[in-house]
This record gives structure tokens, C-alpha cells and sequence, in this order.
């Protein structure tokens, strides 16, 4: 496995790490909606399975994010976070059953549009003509 595959590999498991997180904050507060709010609610909801894969998938992210720092300008490390807004949207309707708006979709492209225009910059200057 050479280098260059392997930092592509964590490059997608960062935002795919942060919408599996966010699916389980969702389950979590779901979970937790009829319990008042204070110590009680405090310690039910550490001790939920969610609230362990919510902890394990930050600091199994967290570490990830280091490597990609350790060899990646952060300007361009930075935004393929953003592909986790997709990845979010993608979960939220097909495990949760929220509706996909045109306008989401749009912004969507967008997003990706974004992320491959920063990606794909350079920082050699063009020759004057």
C-alpha cells in the first residue's frame, strides 16, 4: 500500500467518522427526550451506547485528523471536512427518513464543487504571457 492511497483513505474516513458521529448524537438526544434535564439525565445518557460511540468516534477521528495534518497543509486539509455535510444529509434520509430538498441537493453540488476547486489548487504561479 503505498503512501499517497493511504492518506486518500483517511481523507474519507474523516468525514464518513463525523456523519456516523452525528447519527448517534441524533440517536442519543432521541433517547434521552423525556428525561429532565440535569445529573440524572447527565449520567443516563453517558452510559448509553451512544454516548460510547459518540466518545470512540471523536477520538478515533481526532487521531485520524493528526495524520492528515502531520503531511497536509491545513487550507487544504480543511475542507473536505465538508463532505461530511453530504454524507450527513445522505444518512439523515436513508436511516432516519428526513426529506432531501432541490435546494440541499443544490448546495450539495455546490459543496463538492467547492472542495475539489480548494483540492485542486495549486500554488505555482502562472507564467506571464
Amino acid at each position: 500500500m503505498n503512501t499517497k492511497s493511504a492518506g486518500y483513505r483517511l481523507w474519507i474516513i474523516v468525514p464518513v467518522l463525523s456523519a456516523l458521529n452525528q447519527a448517534c448524537i441524533k440517536l442519543l438526544s432521541e433517547r434521552m427526550a423525556g428525561t429532565p434535564f440535569g445529573w440524572h439525565w447527565f449520567f443516563t445518557a453517558l452510559f448509553t451506547p451512544y454516548a460510547v460511540a459518540v466518545i470512540l468516534l471523536e477520538a478515533f477521528g481526532f487521531i485520524l485528523w493528526l495524520r492528515i495534518l502531520a503531511h497536509t497543509g491545513l487550507s487544504k486539509a480543511m475542507p473536505i471536512t465538508a463532505t461530511a455535510y453530504i454524507l450527513i444529509l445522505l444518512l439523515g434520509w436513508v436511516a432516519f427518513g428526513e426529506p432531501v430538498l432541490p435546494l440541499q441537493i443544490i448546495g450539495s453540488a455546490l459543496i463538492l464543487t467547492g472542495v475539489w476547486m480548494i483540492g485542486t489548487a495549486t500554488n505555482t504561479p502562472k507564467e506571464a504571457p
